[in-house]
């Protein structure tokens, strides 16, 4: 266990937030942006070009990867996602999800959320 590098958060403290808006072309690419979420960024994904399945697999990574920081994640548009770290404050006048992680249904425009 002693190999596993400490992440000192303390250093972001200070720094200016970021906003990261990437397009998603391949499941693989999650790992990408949720380094940057690791890095204390705000993160919106566009996950358009990615099948259903895909999007869901990627939204699932990124929720959980969210909430172990005890940040937040929010619907945007039908395949659009931004996840926020916990340093940041979001004023909405949107509804918080009941769930962690969205969940995508096939053959309808509309976000349903998992109940847990």
């Amino acid at each position: 266990m002693n190999n596993i590098p400490q992440f000192d958060w303390s250093v972001n403290q200070h720094s200016q937030s970021e906003v990261v808006i990437k397009t998603i072309k391949s499941v693989e690419e999650t790992r990408q942006a949720l380094q940057l979420l690791q890095q204390r960024r705000v993160v919106i994904l566009i996950l358009d070009q990615l099948s259903v399945e895909q999007a869901q697999r990627v939204v699932d990574w990124m929720a959980g990867g969210t909430c172990a920081i005890d940040g937040q994640t929010f619907w945007v548009s039908e395949k659009t996602f931004m996840f926020v770290p916990n340093q940041v404050a979001i004023n909405s006048k949107r509804p918080s999800p009941p769930s962690v992680s969205p969940c995508l249904k096939l053959g309808n425009k509309k976000i349903e959320t998992r109940q847990r």
